[in-house]
């Protein structure tokens, strides 16, 4: 499990977690507990982040991103139907 915060009452759950991220702007206590502290900030782009870190580690960005442009393929035909 992974754990993804930024101040003081995050630190519980970072420190039972098996991989504690900490965001960019962060309390210092918690980038201190963080396995991982990322280049953006909470609010900017930090979860993005970590989900394409995820994705690229696994093998997967692109098959995500395959299905990420066929689901809105899907959702077009499906607007262009209803009319």
């Amino acid at each position: 499990v992974a754990y993804l915060g930024d101040d003081w009452n995050d630190l519980l759950a970072m420190k039972e977690a098996g991989v504690a991220i900490a965001v960019a702007n962060a309390a210092p206590e918690v980038k201190q507990v963080a396995n991982i502290v990322t280049q953006a900030r909470g609010g900017h782009g930090a979860v993005r982040e970590i989900c394409d870190a995820i994705l690229r580690a696994r093998g997967e960005s692109e098959i995500a991103l395959e299905r990420y442009i066929n689901s809105l393929k899907d959702k077009a035909t499906q607007f262009v139907a209803v009319q």
